[in-house]
């Protein structure tokens, strides 16, 4: 168990949610056409080419970048940052204060509460393979 270090875990799944988001956001707040199935199928790739990988070469991919990526390609296919659009649409072409900070507030609490969960289940699985090597 000395080795496991459930924060470094946390912070690749948090890494590839926000990239997730990130891709939504930025595609609201710069106008381009967002084609939700275009963006699964796009995702579903990654996953093939990630599974490819990890069946070729009997391993998985590389450590953080690769759970990064995993969680990047879950968060994509199953429309997390897609959550965030009417939050987000209510900025679209104003700035001002109020509308962003509150978008903003949801955003993090939305990946507080993500990341609460996913921490605690890694805990909970760290230590249940701890008790079973035991």
């Amino acid at each position: 168990m000395s080795s496991f270090r459930p924060w470094r875990a946390v912070t690749a799944i948090a890494c590839g949610h926000m990239a997730s988001m990130a891709v939504v956001a930025a595609a609201v707040v710069f106008r381009l056409p967002l084609d939700r199935p275009a963006l699964q199928w796009g995702a579903g790739v990654l996953l093939a080419a990630a599974l490819a990988c990890r069946f070729a070469k009997g391993h998985a991919l590389a450590g953080q970048a690769g759970m990064a990526l995993w969680t990047f390609i879950t968060s994509t296919a199953h429309g997390a940052g897609f959550v965030l659009m009417p939050a987000l649409m209510t900025i679209c072409g104003t700035w001002a204060s109020g509308p962003l900070l509150q978008t903003l507030a949801a955003m993090g609490l939305h990946l507080a509460a993500m990341l609460a969960a996913n921490g605690a289940v890694i805990y909970l699985a760290a230590r249940f393979m701890q008790w079973l090597k035991a």
